[in-house]
């Protein structure tokens, strides 16, 4: 009980000082499901959700209904499903595929709520606001600026079940990273990392994107064109991992600091033109294997 106690008040501090506090409260709003999540691993079920739930009500009674949600469903939920199959020895990408699917269907719901308690959808709202700042700004390159920003609103609206799906899968993955990594400091066990050099994802993704490319090709505006949009928005960022897998798998063959082979794949990984290059890296490495991992 005093642990759980303990870590459902390093919740709230940790939800409340991401509200509060500029910039910095955004990386903290990553560790938020880490204190409910080793409540689980630890003890069980039950406690995990007791300490998730008086989170929630102490946030209520300092910032609302809303943030109250946010905190139960955004971020202690996901903790608690995490914990609870790293508990139950799911190995690590069985983890982080229940804790992005959780994370996906908490985001749909909280978006509901927001919908049905103030009668806005904050994402919609957050498209609005980018909307009205490009217009502004487009205004300087006259149509063509207009046309390009048009065109840049109505893909952001198409891809945005992909956007929150790899959004989902970023949150879970930094969570469980940051998990293992303090685990670690406290000696709570997380299933086994491969080394990042050796991520390879099987070969029927590779097939997923393809699939995605051809339903853009042909599907066009329709329907089955936004799938295929959707589809080729999370397959292709999956790619971009697995491509800068295989960089950093040839980097750490000729550059000894880790330091320095993380900034260069990271630099290249936002850079638009080598990006997509890095993904399809790692769409040809499902098939020709550049590393050679078969049965390592």
């Amino acid at each position: 009980m005093v642990e759980g106690a303990f870590l459902a008040a390093l919740t709230v501090i940790l939800y409340l000082s991401s509200i509060y506090i500029p910039f910095f409260g955004f990386l903290l709003s990553f560790l938020c499901p880490i204190p409910v999540m080793f409540l689980v691993i630890r003890w069980d079920l039950k406690t995990g959700l007791l300490a998730a739930g008086v989170a929630s009500l102490v946030v209520f009674a300092f910032a609302g209904i809303l943030q109250a949600l946010v905190c139960l469903l955004g971020f202690s939920f996901l903790g608690v499903i995490m914990g609870l199959a790293i508990k139950r020895g799911l190995e690590w990408l069985e983890v982080i595929a229940w804790g992005t699917m959780i994370s996906l269907l908490s985001k749909v719901a909280l978006m509901g709520l927001a919908l049905l308690l103030i009668g806005e959808n904050p994402v919609a709202q957050s498209i609005a606001i980018m909307e009205d700042v490009l217009n502004q700004n487009s205004k300087f390159l006259g149509d063509v600026g207009e046309e390009g920003v048009k065109m840049l609103i109505q893909v952001i609206r198409l891809s945005l079940p992909g956007i929150l799906i790899v959004a989902s899968l970023f949150d879970t993955v930094l969570n469980f990273i940051l998990g293992s990594w303090v685990g670690k400091k406290i000696d709570i066990l997380f299933p086994e990392i491969p080394p990042f050099s050796l991520w390879r994802l099987p070969r029927s993704v590779a097939w997923v994107f393809i699939l995605g490319w051809i339903l853009v090709i042909f599907g066009g505006v329709t329907f089955w064109g936004q799938v295929g949009l959707n589809v080729q928005i999370v397959t292709q960022t999956l790619f971009l991992v697995q491509g800068a897998s295989v960089i950093y798998f040839f980097l750490d063959k000729r550059i000894a600091s880790q330091i320095l082979k993380v900034i260069i794949v990271l630099f290249l990984a936002i850079q638009p033109l080598f990006s997509t290059l890095i993904a399809w890296v790692g769409v040809f490495d499902t098939w020709f294997d550049f590393r050679k991992t078969k049965g390592t």
